[in-house]
């Protein structure tokens, strides 16, 4: 299957998270509880997780071709994923176990400052970080996980990027060396534990101890449940720091060949499968709003994407440390003279992370005192029975989407009363008409002048 590429990606703004302050950290913990894993970049941009289920046919190849520009010249690049047919290609459930295996690395390299051969863990470690039970089943997926990705490789034509040569690669390369099962038990075969050695192929072992990078927020991931959703969720980060934090928009035959997942002609069949999934990413805070538009230079449809509050914090945390890694004189490697797909940094516009940060400062301002004024108008017009009707309202609506009911029955009974006055906030402030961002922002920049 041969898989046309064209700006999908669109990443010229992205910063390379190499030389910020404390790069021996390649785990981020934060005040709210958000936890940012550093997803290698080829392994993002080259599609290697498709986002499809592993029902019935397996495949064992698949083909991703790109153009890019680089040095003012349009080529092609491809890669082309190879395994076996009887374990298949990785799919979500691969990503899910590898961004957990991740974690587990990233706190080796907290520990002794770099990542190395072998990492070897426990299968209880990891299925505890996925939240998963310790059964057999469970032990035997991650087993067939492991070997997996050793067995898939990539052929790489001009899009791997090598982080220690500054080189793309034309070569067949693969993920893991090798993965090995180690299990102990007593000599009556009780107090069985098992136990897994991975070792790393080199260029990916340079490029995690390079922070050839991209921060993905691992406790968010984890409240997906489809698929296409998952496989959305890992570019978002991509997209909206290129964007600045504005608007993107995104083909969707494109954005459905990079995730191996079906495409379809119809604007109602398409609500209906990846709609689901941009709801989920609502629901989630990664998206504000999502929609589907015809494209005007070409037949087909456009996803047009806008970020929501818990994406905009991700963006401000990584520009916070960015900035951070600077004016420890450090510097950045940020920019990237080809941007479809991981390239060697350059030296970068060093008032681009300043403006953006700006910029997602003042909707962050802009939201709270959406808020502010929504909170104040409720309290002086919503009786306590007004209020608590709406509540139920707006709870009946948010469980008629099965991911988010789901979701709102692992709250606590206070955090879900959290999440629907959100919610409420954010109709009140909707039904108040209140001004705009543009227009709340001029309003600012005024009132700073008296």
């Amino acid at each position: 299957m041969t898989e046309h590429q064209n700006g999908l990606l669109n990443e010229e703004s992205e910063p390379n998270m190499a030389n910020s302050q404390n790069t021996q950290t390649t785990m981020l913990a934060t005040a709210d509880g958000v936890v940012l894993i550093r997803f290698e970049k080829n392994l993002l941009q080259i599609g290697f997780f498709g986002a499809h289920e592993r029902r019935g046919p397996v495949s064992s190849s698949r083909r991703i071709e790109q153009w890019v520009n680089r040095e003012g010249k349009k080529i092609r690049v491809s890669a082309e994923f190879r395994s076996s047919k009887t374990l298949g290609l990785p799919s979500t459930a691969d990503r899910d176990k590898y961004m957990a295996f991740m974690k587990l690395a990233m706190d080796q390299k907290k520990r002794i400052g770099v990542v190395q051969n072998p990492i070897r863990f426990s299968g209880y470690s990891l299925l505890n970080t996925l939240s998963q039970c310790d059964s057999g089943e469970n032990y035997e997926a991650l087993n067939q996980w492991g070997m997996r990705m050793a067995d898939t490789t990539i052929t790489s034509e001009q899009i791997i990027y090598s982080s220690s040569s500054k080189r793309y690669m034309n070569k067949t390369v693969h993920v893991f060396r090798s993965f090995t099962r180690l299990g102990t038990s007593a000599l009556d075969n009780t107090a069985r534990t098992d136990m897994f050695e991975v070792e790393l192929e080199d260029w990916l072992l340079e490029n995690l101890n390079e922070s050839f990078v991209v921060p993905e927020d691992f406790k968010a991931y984890q409240k997906l449940v489809r698929p296409t959703a998952k496989g959305i969720f890992v570019y978002l980060y991509v997209w909206f720091y290129a964007s600045k934090g504005r608007e993107v928009e995104k083909d969707y035959a494109e954005l459905c060949n990079l995730l191996n997942v079906r495409r379809y002609e119809h604007l109602s069949k398409i609500k209906e499968t990846m709609g689901l999934s941009l709801a989920d990413l609502v629901n989630i805070g990664y998206l504000e709003s999502w929609d589907i538009r015809p494209m005007s230079s070409k037949d087909g449809y456009k996803l047009v994407l806008a970020p929501g509050r818990a994406m905009q914090e991700v963006l401000l945390m990584t520009e916070r440390r960015l900035g951070a890694g600077a004016g420890a004189g450090r510097g950045l490697k940020a920019g990237e003279g080809e941007r479809k797909i991981a390239a060697p940094p350059i030296e970068p516009d060093t008032k681009q992370p300043a403006l953006l940060m700006e910029r997602l400062q003042m909707q962050v301002q802009y939201e709270e005192w959406c808020f502010r004024e929504a909170e104040s108008w409720i309290e002086q017009n919503f009786s306590a029975r007004e209020h608590e009707a709406r509540l139920k309202r707006i709870s009946s609506q948010l469980r008629k989407n099965e991911a988010m009911a789901t979701l709102m029955d692992r709250m606590t009974p206070k955090q879900r009363k959290a999440e629907l006055g959100r919610h409420l906030r954010k109709e009140v402030a909707k039904e108040m008409g209140l001004p705009d961002l543009e227009e709340w922002g001029r309003g600012q920049s005024q009132s700073q002048l008296f």
